[in-house]
């Protein structure tokens, strides 16, 4: 009996705490009820894009997401853009009463479900934030189609092809799922029984895995299993292309970091976002933990970063920025130091009308010239690049056509990093005005003010010395005008 009576209290506080739309399965619990026990787990996967993967709206009113976020995007010398979660109105044709879900709005783009479940195309149908344009999604015709278990599968804390009655009013989506968007059980797997006995923990196998997500068409029954989709495009009435979006964890599989053991969480904090500076990338581990003295001569950290050159953006989920830099990273990290483009870097053979990255005899794939080279030096080509790629950190190039006049702000990653007891900063201004460049403790506390006065445009270098302060994380900003951003740096003594 008394077995009995804590099952039923159970059963009436999981219906009074979690909204219907979270309580389609018994082995799901939700989110909020592993903030008891996981508050500070739970309070950074809030400020995450995963809880946003999917919204279900209500009373007419619009997607909700984390207030005060931003961060501003420096990408080589020419790219310069800010982002911040939001969607400004919904799509053409449409009000917040007509729109039943909102798909994503975090970082990269916001997709549609009308209050039926069905999914809404047409040529503006689609939010960009990087670009802050509406653009196509699946087709430019307007009308709707169904949402498939083979996209929300992603979206969604447990899935299921299976239509519940709670998903009954939503002829559009093929299933149902027990929890909106991409929620803690959903990488830990249920957790009822752990809730019921704390001591039995999530199944965690087959649910924590990046991979279930951040790689498209996994599965036998896929000709292309693990091969990476690139699709092509035109940008300005020049041919271009993009890597399809969502593709890391099979580019990740094709490169010598998979082999050498690492995984996503060896440099993601999967609680924590990337996208906005909030700790998604672990501060304890960088590019130089492993590959140290890799600076390029003639670059300089203000110039190009590891990750400007060796994860370039060349992943496209809603639209380009310019011919070669879109909207994600990849994930490769192996530069193709040959003369050759994009076009020549692809595989027609596996199946019709796709094309996909070539990988070596060793399984290895790689990026072309054109997307490491060429975002920043716009007017050369493959053949040039390929002067210096192959011996770049040794002979190094400068950027051509380069002035002392910058066209984007930039602040540089440290150099060194980890550093003791001083490091150099470079950064760029665009427009002369006032600057500051400060040094703060990880908690937020002002530490140091390296530069406070008027800058003409141009490149600058700032030395910041530690040698009274502790080992530890630090965090260092700029500030110019409407620009500002922050990176971290690493006191190792």
């Amino acid at each position: 009996m008394k077995i009995f009576r804590q099952l039923f209290l159970f059963i009436i506080v999981t219906i009074l705490v979690i909204p219907f739309d979270q309580i389609i399965s018994q082995n799901y619990v939700g989110s909020n009820t592993c903030q008891t026990c996981h508050s500070a787990k739970h309070s950074d996967w809030m400020t995450s894009g995963h809880p946003y993967k999917i919204q279900k709206l209500q009373n007419g009113q619009g997607p909700q997401y984390p207030a005060g976020l931003t961060s501003t995007k420096v990408i080589g010398p020419h790219v310069t853009y800010t982002i911040q979660p939001g969607v400004p109105m919904p799509p053409k044709g449409y009000t917040w009463n007509t729109v039943g879900f909102v798909m994503g709005g975090y970082h990269s783009n916001a997709r549609f479900l009308d209050t039926l479940g069905y999914v809404i195309w047409g040529d503006t149908a689609q939010y960009n934030i990087p670009t802050n344009k509406w653009v196509k999604y699946i087709q430019s015709t307007p009308g709707t189609g169904p949402y498939q278990y083979s996209c929300y599968k992603c979206h969604t804390t447990g899935p299921s092809a299976t239509k519940t009655p709670e998903f009954e009013p939503y002829p559009g989506i093929e299933g149902s799922w027990a929890e909106s968007g991409v929620g803690c059980e959903a990488c830990h797997g249920p957790a009822s029984d752990h809730i019921s006995n704390p001591t039995n923990h999530p199944p965690k196998d087959g649910y924590a895995t990046c991979n279930n997500c951040h790689a498209r068409d996994r599965g036998a029954s896929f000709t292309w299993n693990y091969r990476v989709e690139w699709q092509k495009f035109t940008v300005n009435s020049e041919p271009t292309g993009f890597i399809r979006h969502r593709e890391q964890g099979d580019m990740m599989f094709a490169s010598k970091h998979h082999n050498a053991n690492m995984t996503c969480a060896t440099c993601h904090d999967p609680h924590k976002s990337v996208y906005y500076e909030l700790g998604g990338l672990k501060a304890s581990i960088t590019c130089e933990t492993c590959h140290q003295n890799h600076i390029i001569p003639g670059h300089g950290p203000d110039k190009a970063t590891c990750t400007d050159c060796h994860m370039p953006n060349a992943a496209r989920n809603g639209d380009h920025i310019t011919k070669y830099v879109s909207e994600q990273s990849a994930h490769f990290w192996k530069i193709l130091t040959d003369p050759i483009t994009m076009f020549d870097n692809v595989d027609t053979t596996i199946a019709s009308g796709k094309y996909f990255i070539k990988v070596d005899q060793n399984g290895f794939s790689g990026l072309t010239l054109d997307y490491t080279c060429l975002q920043c030096h716009i007017n050369q080509d493959v053949n040039w690049a390929a002067q210096y790629a192959a011996n770049m950190h040794q002979i190094g190039v400068g950027v051509d056509g380069e002035s002392e006049i910058p066209t984007a702000y930039n602040l540089g990653q440290n150099y060194p990093n980890p550093f003791n007891p001083s490091t150099k900063i470079d950064y760029s201004i665009a427009v002369g005005g006032d600057v500051s460049v400060t040094v703060y403790s990880i908690t937020g506390e002002l530490v140091t003010t390296l530069v406070n006065e008027f800058k003409p445009a141009g490149r600058y270098s700032v030395e910041f010395n530690a040698d009274n302060l502790a080992s530890g994380i630090y965090l260092y900003k700029i500030a110019s005008g409407n620009f500002s951003l922050v990176r971290k740096m690493i006191l190792l003594k």
